[in-house]
C-alpha cells in the first residue's frame, strides 16, 4: 500500500479514470514488448517479472475503467479504488475479469483463472528477489525458480489479458452501480469477512432470496442498517 498522503477532499473523476485506464494499458503494452525481448535473450526470471508487471498494469486499467460507473463522490468508494489500484493481489485478479466476463462457461473457466492468479501472486516475489527456502535451508535465486515454460507462459498470458481488456473496453460501457453495490464495494475487507462469517446475516439473506431479492449487496446494506447497527438480530437465538 502506498504511503503517499492524499487530501481528504480528493475524489476521482470519470475523466481522470478514463485517462488512467488508457495510459495503464499503453504501459502494459510497452512492458509486454520488453518482456518478449528479455525472453529472447534468455533472461527468464526478468521476463517473468516484467510480464507480471504488465498484468498488474492491465488490472489497474480494468479497475479504473470499471470504477467510472460508481458514485465517485463517496469517500469510501474513493478509498477502495485507491486501495485496489495499489494492491498487487487486487491488480492481478482484476486483469482477468475481462476474460471471465467474456466466457460463456464461466463456472469452469473461473477455476482455471483462479489457479493461474494464485500461481502469479505466489511467483511474483521469487521471480525478482533472492530469498531463503526455509524448508531446505538453501538460498533461492530468481534464475532457479523460473523455468523457460513458466516465463513463456507468463508473457503469453500478459498478451492474452491485454487484448481481452482492449476488447472489453471497446465493446462494453462501465456498469452503473446501485447505492447498495457501492456500499458493499466501499466496505473494508475485514468488515466484509466478519459479516460473511455471521450466521444471522445469512439467515436474513436467505429470507430475502426466498422473497425474490437476490442482491447480496442490498442484503448487506439493509442488514447493517436494520440489525447490525442497532445491536439486533434477524433471527432470535431461541429460534435457532
Amino acid at each position: 500500500m502506498s504511503i503517499r498522503k492524499i487530501p481528504n477532499s480528493f475524489r476521482y473523476s470519470e475523466e481522470l479514470l478514463t485517462e488512467y485506464s488508457r495510459t495503464s494499458l499503453e504501459n502494459a503494452h510497452d512492458l509486454i514488448e520488453e518482456a518478449e525481448l528479455l525472453l529472447k535473450q534468455g533472461k527468464l526470471a526478468r521476463a517473468y517479472f516484467i510480464a507480471i508487471a504488465a498484468i498488474e498494469e492491465i488490472g489497474k486499467s480494468f479497475i479504473a475503467y470499471d470504477a467510472q460507473g460508481r458514485n465517485l463522490n463517496d469517500s469510501a468508494v474513493t478509498a477502495k479504488i485507491r486501495y485496489s489500484l495499489e494492491n498487487h493481489s487486487k491488480k492481478i485478479s482484476s486483469a482477468f475479469h475481462a476474460s471471465v466476463i467474456s466466457h460463456s462457461d464461466i463456472k469452469n473457466e473461473l477455476m482455471t483463472f483462479v489457479d493461474i492468479m494464485i500461481a502469479l501472486k505466489n511467483g511474483r516475489e521469487p521471480s525478482m528477489y533472492t530469498d531463503i527456502n526455509y524448508s531446505t535451508g538453501e538460498i533461492q535465486t530468481p534464475g532457479r525458480v523460473v523455468s523457460p515454460r513458466a516465463a513463456n507462459d507468463c508473457v503469453q498470458l500478459a498478451k492474452h489479458c491485454y487484448y481481452k481488456n482492449i476488447e472489453h473496453q471497446k465493446t462494453r460501457q462501465p456498469t452503473v452501480r446501485s447505492p447498495s453495490e457501492d456500499h458493499f464495494y466501499g466496505m473494508k475487507d475485514g468488515k466484509v469477512n466478519e459479516l460473511f462469517n455471521t450466521e444471522d446475516f445469512w439467515w436474513f439473506h436467505i429470507s430475502r432470496m426466498e422473497a425474490g431479492n437476490q442482491d447480496v449487496s442490498e442484503s448487506i446494506l439493509v442488514y447493517q442498517r436494520e440489525y447490525l447497527n442497532k445491536g439486533k438480530r434477524f433471527k432470535p437465538k431461541e429460534a435457532e
